[in-house]
């Protein structure tokens, strides 16, 4: 979605503020929500790969497409002047319990200058009015968290963040100066607890804080497997998440999905759901669609639902024993399954035995 620059007001950027270095952007949406259509509040602008950025947040939607102010609109727009910028990013919204709520998957877009009408991506109808006041708006105030992964740095910039990573992933290979024992599966693994808490603040609150565990030397983790633990640590201290997907099958991505959750990772959460919606089959989703309701993940969830709603897919998901265990565990997905069949294609027997 391409959007021209237009004029925007002084006002508009007091309604706004950067929460932290992760680009959390606060908007007081209840002081922005009267401002009629073609009107946006701008956040104010941050630095990543080291291009200037701002987000672009239209209370009663953009003019391009007429949705008479149902939905908000949400842009990344990149305000250096530079030829193109390969980069990656998604929004997240935080819910009314503090949880963060991925609505969409990540895009990836070639960025240009603002003179080039090419500096501005994003969405037209990000999410209706209804379901954001309903479920983000606290206080009067809506928080955004937007992540970018620029692919390559700006000619002059020294990007030096690779071999930071790599340095820091070697540090940890050699076992050098670990100050944290973790016991899993009757496994030892051992880390750094600055590493760990600089990363996480389940981590942090549990290696420095009153809990028990910042008393201890050796932490006995439950309810996971050593190798979704270890491929945790990979992430934590290499930001990459890649080489964990090649040697991890997809049952073992969904325990990592959970214990991003459990941990706070949220980078990594993405990266580990768009794994599971691009592996989704008859034989995983239910177990991804299960998790996803139990880890607040509703666009994981609305993908499983769009596949497992397909008459060809449904017809063989009906007759397993999984598909029975969730109709007894989860009846809110069999109702939210039942209302996507309505508008499917499949026939009315097909229909009726969602409910048997």
């Amino acid at each position: 979605m391409r959007l021209e620059m237009t004029a925007l007001s002084s006002q508009s950027f007091s309604l706004c503020r950067i929460k932290s270095l992760l680009h959390h952007i606060e908007f007081s949406y209840m002081e922005s929500k009267h401002l009629p259509v073609n009107q946006f509040i701008c956040s104010p602008p941050f630095i990543v790969g080291g291009y200037e950025w701002i987000l672009l947040f239209y209370p009663h939607g953009h003019p391009e497409k007429e949705y008479k102010g149902t939905h908000v609109s949400l842009y990344l727009t990149l305000t250096s002047e530079t030829k193109e910028v390969h980069a990656e990013y998604f929004f997240y919204l935080v819910d009314n319990r503090g949880k963060y709520i991925s609505l969409h998957a990540p895009k990836v877009h070639t960025f240009s200058s603002p003179s080039d009408n090419c500096s501005t991506w994003g969405y037209n109808r990000f999410i209706s009015r209804d379901k954001l006041e309903a479920r983000f708006c606290k206080d009067g105030m809506l928080v955004i968290a937007c992540s970018i992964s620029v692919v390559s740095a700006p000619a002059g910039i020294d990007d030096c963040s690779d071999g930071l990573c790599k340095d820091i992933e070697k540090l940890w290979e050699r076992g050098e100066g670990f100050d944290v024992t973790f016991e899993v599966e009757e496994e030892k693994i051992s880390a750094h607890k600055f590493m760990l808490a600089a990363r996480s603040p389940v981590f942090e609150a549990e290696l420095y804080g009153d809990m028990a565990e910042a008393k201890s030397s050796c932490i006995k983790i439950k309810d996971m497997k050593a190798e979704v633990f270890n491929a945790l640590l990979r992430f934590v201290y290499t930001d990459y998440y890649e080489h964990i997907e090649k040697v991890l099958a997809i049952e073992l991505v969904q325990d990592l999905f959970v214990a991003t959750d459990r941990y706070a990772l949220e980078k990594l959460k993405v990266q580990c759901q768009q794994r599971l919606w691009v592996a989704l089959s008859v034989d995983t989703v239910l177990s991804t669609l299960i998790i996803a309701e139990r880890h607040s993940s509703a666009w994981l969830k609305e993908k499983c639902l769009e596949f497992a709603s397909k008459p060809e897919n449904f017809t063989q998901l009906a007759l397993t024993e999984e598909y029975v265990q969730m109709v007894q565990s989860f009846p809110s997905l069999l109702i939210e399954l039942s209302q996507k069949m309505q508008g499917s294609s499949g026939s009315k027997k097909q229909r009726i035995s969602l409910y048997l």
